[in-house]
């Protein structure tokens, strides 16, 4: 999906300055908001578009990563009134061009630090805006920053959840003793998020752990360790941030392709909850991390008034207002501004009368599987496209897609399912399929399938799979492992050989795959081969289109263009269509043309609708499992 903007940056020391990165001309540029006069400049014009913008927190300068269609680049800095033409000049000198992995600045922006990925390694990097940097540390594979602390003298660094490097404490200083790390294993994954910017003289970080299947606020501080917060545990995906006051948070909690927000005082010392919250929170862990005192109060949690749907993005101004990206089924994303303790009754837009949406639930012995359905008006069976989402940690949402409205006027249902591994369903749902990767996905799809076509929404003859990225690679998989089941394929992006593009793509995502297969593929090779589309080439036989870019770092070029030799050695009809814009393009035309393009091809190979049987009654979509606190 693509949203017009993103919700802005704000200087922390200057409430009325902000940068947004927003699109201009169908692209991606930072924009400077200047929040007293309501004036925006675009800062930047290139050509590729920019996608990360920051301010410094006295909203003296702003920067951005100027990258090229590969996505290495340089950070770069400009006054925020302008003067450098949109230029603007090296963010830190003595950084080398590599990705970005990061950025982040003390209390008062005097120091800047990045990490920046080079030759497979992770970087670290820390200077005075605009001036000189130095070289502070070094890991190989992928390290991305979450914060440096307050004072300038700690810096977080976040790796692999499960791993030894889950969380990097790393001194500023050469002459301190050497890094801290906080280890995670498979039964306990711990995200690092920011320091408290009010913990002026002894750094507070905050923290979410996973473990026993809930998701769990937690605060480390060197002398206290890690310390969990009972009373904020979640049974699904949560992310979170420091929210004014001493030891205020804020929380959103995903939960089957909704999200909420809540506010938290940390503070056990206050002896109440915090003005604007109620007196109980949203559950309880079964065992507590490591530092936790069974003493310690547990805070409570008030949600705050939204209007359902899906929160994309959210950040927090200096008096407390939250902007938010925010969109639903039947509504294009806006921007609103929440105010905590005040009720949100946004004019929202009708929904179209054209089009049937519902929310499914498919039972399987190992949970319930969660789909999103739209259908044209009136009676099916329809054409029926699975638009199967990437990640594969992330998950369809209530939230409105324009690739579902635009293939819906064609006359086809689309069905957006949230397979095994997908976030929002709890730990269990996202891990546990015994890193048969690819191949449970692939089996959830089909079931999901098998109920469509059996309660009269699908044509048994005409289902088929729309993918891009990690979706795209699951669509190549399945009509090769399924070839029964799908008569078409649409994959954009795609892997199309996994154990090529484990050798050739980015450290971050050889990183996710060695955690998804539990190993490389010379450690774990069958599980590799099991989950490779290439090894299954031979069994499909619907028509395959194929979107690929040459500069695509992510699923290089020359993987999906052996898979489209193999197609056509075996006469299978397929399309291989060169796009620019690398993995995934900043400019909107680039999308809406793969999606003609997708269109195009659906309708050549489905040309003509077939005879309509009747429908019959249709059953009754079951309740939704997890209203009442179950999960999958």
């Amino acid at each position: 999906m693509t949203q017009a903007f993103q919700s802005p940056g704000f200087a922390a020391l200057a409430g009325d300055r902000a940068v947004e990165t927003r699109l201009v001309d169908e692209r991606w540029q930072a924009v400077a908001w200047d929040l007293g006069t309501g004036r925006r400049r675009v800062v930047t014009d290139r050509p590729e578009g920019v996608h990360l913008s920051e301010i410094e927190p006295d909203g003296d300068a702003i920067w951005w990563f100027d990258a090229d269609g590969a996505g290495e680049g340089r950070w770069r800095r400009e006054p925020f009134a302008g003067g450098s033409g949109g230029s603007g000049g090296e963010a830190l000198h003595g950084v080398p061009r590599g990705r970005a992995y990061g950025v982040a600045f003390d209390r008062t922006g005097a120091l800047a630090a990045v990490v920046v990925g080079v030759d497979g390694g992770s970087h670290c990097y820390l200077g005075p805006p605009g001036g000189e940097a130095r070289l502070i540390g070094s890991a190989p594979g992928y390290l991305s920053l979450a914060d440096l602390s307050p004072d300038g003298r700690l810096l977080v660094l976040g790796g692999r959840p499960d791993g030894d490097d889950a969380v990097v404490l790393l001194p500023a200083d050469a002459r301190a003793a050497g890094p801290l790390r906080l280890a995670g294993h498979r039964r306990r994954r711990l995200w690092p998020i920011e320091f408290n910017p009010l913990a002026a003289l002894e750094p507070e970080l905050l923290v979410v752990v996973e473990e026993d299947e809930r998701y769990t606020v937690a605060t480390w501080r060197a002398g206290a360790g890690l310390t969990g917060y009972p009373g904020l545990s979640f049974d699904s995906q949560i992310s979170a941030g420091w929210y004014q006051g001493p030891r205020g948070v804020l929380i959103q909690h995903e939960r089957a392709g909704r999200s909420r927000l809540l506010l938290a005082d940390l503070d056990p010392a206050a002896g109440r909850a915090p003005k604007r919250q109620g007196t109980a929170g949203p559950g309880t862990v079964g065992r507590r991390p490591a530092g936790h005192d069974p003493s310690e109060q547990s805070p409570p949690a008030q949600e705050i008034s939204t209007p359902g749907g899906t929160i994309h993005d959210l950040s927090c101004a200096p008096d407390g207002t939250l902007h938010c990206v925010w969109s639903r089924e039947s509504t294009p994303p806006r921007l609103l501004v929440l105010r905590p303790g005040t009720s949100v009754a946004p004019d929202l837009e009708a929904d179209r009368g054209d089009i049937s949406r519902s929310r499914r639930w498919t039972p399987r012995p190992y949970g319930p599987i969660h789909s999103f359905v739209s259908t044209p008006a009136g009676q099916g069976p329809w054409p029926t496209l699975f638009l199967v989402h990437g990640g594969p940690a992330t998950h369809d949402r209530d939230s409105y897609d324009p690739r579902v409205n635009a293939l819906v006027d064609q006359g086809y249902a689309v069905v957006r399912t949230n397979y095994r591994g997908s976030t929002g369903y709890g730990a269990r749902w996202q891990h546990e399929y015994g890193h048969r990767v690819g191949l449970a996905q692939i089996e959830d799809l089909a079931a999901v399938r098998a109920e469509l076509v059996a309660d009269g929404t699908a044509l048994a003859e005409r289902t088929g799979l729309c993918g891009f990225s990690w979706g795209g690679y699951l669509t190549l998989l399945a009509l090769g492992a399924q070839p029964d089941l799908w008569s078409l394929g649409m994959a954009a992006q795609p892997i199309a050989d996994y154990p090529a593009v484990y050798r050739t793509t980015t450290p971050a995502l050889r990183e996710l795959d060695r955690q998804l297969f539990g190993g490389t593929p010379d450690e774990v090779p069958e599980r590799y081969r099991a989950a490779d589309p290439r090894a299954y080439v031979r069994q499909v036989r619907s028509p395959v289109l194929l979107v690929a870019s040459r500069t695509d770092e992510r699923c290089p070029p020359e993987q999906v263009a052996g898979y489209a030799d193999d197609l056509r050695r075996l006469a299978v009809p397929h399309e291989l269509l060169w796009v620019d814009g690398g993995h995934y393009s900043r400019r909107t035309a680039d999308h809406r043309s793969v999606l003609a393009a997708m269109v195009r091809f659906a309708g050549h190979a489905w040309p003509a609708p077939l005879p309509r049987t009747p429908r019959g009654d249709r059953p009754e979509a079951p309740a939704d499992p997890l209203e009442g606190g179950e999960q999958p």
